[in-house]
């Protein structure tokens, strides 16, 4: 009686560990936690030529942490209101791997980085200049209005008319229009050129925001600058962090601190008009902030809703902006 009773035992035991097993492999193929990452200082990665960093304060980097969910991160997120559950399709591209995805964020950030530079630059009086061929698309998301009307290796010219060099450019002309509108397109795809018009969707990781969805990168950009910047970001990825390193690259070039001594952290892209656009992860970077000891934390003004109930509960000052002259305006102000 009881050998069958310790049998039954060892099965169920079996069983179950075999159930827990495929769960954790099913979690792990098919999810992703978005979680508070890490802030970077960034006097630490900016080099500017002639610039100072003798700032008693800072500028700070922040970033989302995301993995591959399984069961340990599962129980971790039940109980934390700043870890988000994400399916993985909604930030990979099918077919792609997360080697793919992040070399393809590490390209947005080197974009980001240059339009910084040239936004920072004229700010500074400096005649910077950048040159880009169009946006190449790269991947067509499955649920895209643009599927079997655009493909990968086309290049977008024209958006309703007006000419884009740069995938920034496209981007902020899509994201113009109201969710459900036309936009008209003029592509190059090899030897031929091609009117096409394709209706926005929401995107689905920014709530509210007009996208066709379609991967996109700049063809051949060439920036023409002035002053010499290096910007080492390591392995982060993705073009939130423009409007920061534009805010640290004119701190370099001022001979005032900026700051006024200081920590101020924040987010959002930057484009070669300076206007702050939205970005994803934005509860999780006011935390990151506020957990590495920032005061202040810049959010573009479409994420101002959801960083402000945040930033209320911990006590962080979150500053919705629309342009980059919004945010030097605020540090004028500050004592």
């Amino acid at each position: 009686m009881r050998s069958s009773f310790i049998k039954r035992h060892i099965r169920a035991i079996i069983v179950i560990t075999i159930a827990l097993i495929m769960l954790n492999y099913y979690l792990n193929q098919n999810y992703t936690i978005i979680a508070p990452g890490i802030t970077i200082d960034l006097k630490n990665i900016v080099t500017v030529e002639n610039g100072s960093k003798n700032e008693k304060g800072s500028f700070f980097l922040t970033t989302v942490s995301s993995r591959s969910l399984d069961l340990p991160l599962l129980m971790i997120a039940a109980v934390n209101p700043y870890i988000n559950i994400e399916k993985k399709e909604q930030m990979i591209p099918p077919g792609w791997g997360m080697r793919e995805y992040m070399e393809y964020m590490k390209r947005w950030m080197e974009e980001s980085q240059k339009i910084a530079e040239v936004v920072a630059l004229k700010k500074a009086g400096y005649n910077p200049e950048i040159h880009g061929d169009g946006a190449q698309v790269l991947e067509i998301m499955p649920e895209s209005p643009a599927k079997n009307k655009l493909f990968p290796g086309d290049i977008i010219k024209k958006v309703d008319g007006e000419q884009v060099n740069l995938a920034d450019e496209m981007v902020k002309k899509v994201t113009s229009h109201k969710i459900g509108e036309t936009v008209t397109l003029e592509v190059q795809r090899k030897d031929k050129v091609l009117e096409i018009t394709v209706p926005t969707m929401e995107s689905s990781t920014e709530r509210g925001k007009a996208v066709i969805g379609v991967y996109i990168t700049t063809l051949n950009w060439k920036p023409i600058l002035p002053v010499k910047i290096q910007i080492n970001t390591g392995e982060i990825g993705g073009p939130s962090a423009g409007s920061m390193f534009a805010l640290e690259i004119l701190n370099q070039l001022s001979p005032q601190d900026l700051t006024k001594g200081h920590k101020i952290a924040g987010t959002g892209t930057i484009s070669l008009n300076g206007e702050i656009g939205e970005i994803g992860g934005v509860e999780q970077k006011v935390v990151a902030a506020y957990r590495d000891g920032a005061e202040i934390f810049f959010v573009p003004e479409k994420n101002a809703e959801d960083a402000m109930k945040v930033g209320k509960k911990l006590g962080i000052k979150v500053v919705p902006v629309k342009k980059l002259n919004d945010m030097l305006d605020y540090l004028s102000k500050l004592e």
